[in-house]
């Protein structure tokens, strides 16, 4: 593999790939299936023992690079890996190798690393930190237009006396679009017990020896220019969206209350998203999308709320040594329910719906989503986003009039459209001067924040009369919890009016 020496030269070689994990059992009926017939060359075997490096103070993890050194029977390979951007499912990242003779690695080795890359890289020893131990085979393919290296890997990872198995396929694009990547495993992921996997195994040696639990992942807006065409745009969004949804996946799996909340902001920006370019899309395949997404939102929905009443609701309404009888008997009540909630959508996320959505999500939209040839295909994304935005701008301001009289249903209508409004104006930002964005955000926020509040006064309350209708020794804590809600949901709304108010004053940055 090349190696980029320095700035101003060729950029880094990028990887793109995409992980699936497999069952103990699912090995066999991998190698079983048909697109494994059609391999270029036969399948090639390796025993991988890789050894990763990093400082003390794992530095290097903290700023998303891995360094290693993999031995393959007689030879080893030092290997630098960056963080890359994740406009999309499938990973990109910046790689270097240079083959050394030795198991440790060869620092001097890194000064051919872009500047850019190594501003990140901690002064300071490095030591041996964790071990995979892979059986490692491999298959080349030719998949539609594309070249695709199939790989199966099994083993361990070690670090402090402890160890954690691997089993994951891995796709990577040798040639060919991205595309062609995400309709293999599609049609893999079909007839075999597949889902998603996103973190490395640098990431599992450093969890096993820190401890810690996965983080969540928010989602990153993706750069566009003045010449990114709408269809560009509409899939460079959608592929920021499902890199989030996947990445927060171990977060969410585990109960990380901010790992659901993230994996729900996702999903609704895809829904937002899908909102937005609905137009140009092909209604029925977009409307299916959105259906499957509203469904797995509300089993996120559903544990969002319950982490909002025990985590947020519950301490704020009792505070330590005020009626510590009925906090305490509420959020038993309310962890049990919590407990199920999260139960419930663990088993969703480790079923096959979502990697089902999720990829044929991405192959759509890799492909082509746009509906006909028309000019919306290559049209500059700055002149269509005005018009999409201020059609569902219109949709909230329809929403919003006389807001001192509506009821707590239309106020709910009015906080979805606004979200998906800010959603939808997000993906459009970098269109845009960031002091005409930040100005029209400031006030949308506020206006989000306050119809929030009044959200979340409404469920607090909801959740609690219905617990105490199950257990009626529950009803006068419930009665206390409703109380100081009804207070919250007063106050917000007093401060509703002039909110809008200046929601409405403010110029919307697009015109």
């Amino acid at each position: 593999m090349e190696v980029s020496m320095s700035e101003g030269k060729p950029p880094a070689p990028v990887e793109i790939e995409l992980k699936l994990l497999f069952p103990p059992d699912a090995r066999v009926l991998i190698e079983r299936h048909p697109v494994l017939k059609a391999a270029v060359l036969p399948p090639q075997a390796k025993h991988l023992v890789t050894t990763y490096y990093d400082t003390p103070d794992l530095a290097l993890s903290r700023t998303g690079l891995s360094l290693r050194v993999r031995r393959t029977g007689k030879d080893r390979v030092q290997t630098l890996k960056s963080q890359g951007a994740e406009d999309g499912l499938a990973s990109g990242r910046g790689e270097w190798e240079w083959p050394v003779k030795a198991d440790t690695p060869d620092l001097r080795l890194l000064a051919e690393i872009p500047a850019s890359v190594m501003r990140s890289f901690p002064a300071g020893d490095v030591k041996p930190v964790w071990v995979s131990d892979i059986h490692w085979t491999a298959w080349l393919l030719r998949y539609e237009s594309a070249t695709v290296e199939l790989v199966i890997d099994e083993g361990v990872v070690r670090a402090d006396g402890g160890e954690v198995p691997v089993r994951e396929m891995e796709l990577e694009l040798k040639e060919g679009p991205v595309g062609a990547l995400y309709g293999l495993a599609l049609e893999m992921q079909y007839t075999l017990p597949l889902r998603l996997g996103v973190e490395t195994k640098a990431a599992r040696g450093y969890r096993l020896l820190t401890g810690a639990l996965p983080e969540a992942v928010h989602v990153q807006k993706p750069a566009a220019g003045k010449k990114t065409t709408a269809q560009d745009g509409f899939r460079s969004v959608v592929g920021a969206c499902l890199s989030a949804l996947a990445g927060n996946l171990p977060a969410a799996e585990t109960g990380e209350p901010e790992g659901i909340h993230q994996m729900r902001v996702a999903n609704r920006r895809l829904r937002a998203v899908l909102r937005l370019f609905a137009d140009h899309l092909e209604a029925s395949v977009a409307g299916v999308f959105e259906d499957e997404l509203r469904r797995i939102g509300r089993e996120l929905g559903e544990a969002r709320d319950r982490d909002v009443f025990c985590l947020e609701t519950l301490p704020a309404t009792f505070p330590d040594g005020q009626s510590e009888e009925w906090r305490r008997l509420l959020m038993d009540a309310a962890m049990e329910k919590r407990t199920g909630a999260h139960e419930q959508l663990r088993e969703e996320l480790e079923g096959p719906a979502l990697t089902a959505l999720v990829l044929s999500l991405a192959a759509w939209a890799e492909g082509q989503p746009f509906s006909g040839a028309g000019a919306s295909v290559t049209e500059p994304l700055s002149d269509v986003a005005p018009v999409l935005l201020d059609k569902m701008a219109r949709r909230v301001r329809r929403r919003g009039r006389h807001i001192d009289r509506l009821s707590m249903e239309e106020l709910h209508s009015l906080r979805k459209a606004l979200k998906r409004l800010r959603y939808s104006a997000d993906c459009c930002t970098g269109l845009y001067p960031h002091r005409t964005v930040k100005s029209w955000l400031k006030h949308c926020r506020h206006l989000q924040a306050l119809l929030g509040e009044i959200n979340d006064a409404v469920v607090s309350q909801n959740l609690v009369v219905a617990m105490s209708e199950e257990r009626i020794e529950l009803a006068p804590a419930a009665g206390a919890l409703s109380l100081w809600s009804e207070k919250r949901r007063r106050k917000a709304i007093g401060k509703l009016s002039g909110a809008w108010d200046e929601f409405q004053d403010a110029t919307p940055f697009w015109r």
